[in-house]
């Protein structure tokens, strides 16, 4: 929407959908925007409606099935743990000798930055937290597997994950505005304490944050955290993707008819439904 003479700078829908497999947006999930996530995929690692591609340009279309190979999967698995715990203050505890310049970057540049250096790998790797979820996370995975029969592969667009993402993302930042503010005022006097609040149904308009570093208790607006919204892929029990276009898909739409018959999902009155 417009008023008076004002100009919107962000339009959150592609005019000219991408259809070039090997610049098809592919980790939105570690991307501010949409042109962000632009990234090349090589095509000898990915297979369109279950078929290997060797063409350069090949062009896919809205509802293809992308499908990557099982080690790549495995690949993908592994930044998604990084993705989730990437804002635990056991792991960022490490930088917090310099606090100010760290977050001068966005989370997602700073979690890009890890990935791409030796050293960041190494460190997430060996973080003990790490560890921990990736265990935890095995042995969910384990008994969803013997519940329903299927075994759990996650591409990096898990709604599940997204929100729980977010509630990570809340509590991080709560903890470290806390922080930051009680190593700023330490030589001032201090009541008791008021706990931070940790709700994360406070997260859809504004979060507040309850806290007292200085004699007096205030509470600190703290400005929310955006994820992305618009996805390209998303999760299936297979190894496989959907090619989707269009702003804030949050969930699958119906009218979506997939090439492969066998692909199901459940809805929510229990029965099989192929969309």
């Amino acid at each position: 929407m417009h008023r008076g003479t004002e100009r919107t700078s962000y339009i959150p829908f592609l005019l000219n959908p991408e259809t070039r497999l090997d610049v098809l947006p592919a980790r939105l999930h570690f991307s501010e925007t949409i042109p962000q996530a632009r990234q090349p995929i090589s095509h000898r690692r990915v297979c369109v409606n279950n078929g290997m591609v060797s063409i350069t340009h090949f062009k896919v279309s809205h509802g293809d099935i992308i499908s990557f190979q099982e080690n790549d999967a495995r690949g993908e698995e592994i930044i998604r743990s990084f993705y989730i715990e990437i804002s635990i203050s056991k792991i960022i505890g490490k930088f917090l000798d310099h606090p100010i310049r760290m977050w001068r970057r966005t989370k997602t540049e700073w979690f890009c930055l890890l990935l791409k250096t030796k050293r960041g790998c190494r460190l997430l790797l060996k973080s003990r937290v790490l560890q921990q979820l990736r265990s935890s996370m095995q042995k969910e995975d384990l008994e969803k597997t013997k519940k329903f029969g299927s075994e759990k592969v996650c591409l990096g667009s898990s709604f599940a994950e997204h929100n729980r993402m977010k509630r990570n993302l809340y509590h991080f930042k709560s903890l470290f505005l806390s922080k930051r503010r009680n190593e700023k005022n330490r030589s001032i006097p201090t009541r008791t304490k008021s706990p931070i609040v940790y709700n994360s149904s406070l997260y859809s308009n504004s979060t507040y944050c309850s806290a007292s570093p200085h004699q007096f208790t205030m509470k600190r607006k703290i400005k929310r955290i955006e994820l992305p919204t618009h996805y390209s892929e998303v999760n299936h029990r297979t190894l496989k993707a959907v090619v989707f276009y269009g702003p804030n898909i949050d969930h699958i739409p119906h009218d979506i008819r997939l090439k492969d018959p066998n692909l199901l999902l459940r809805s929510g009155n229990g029965r099989g439904q192929n969309i």
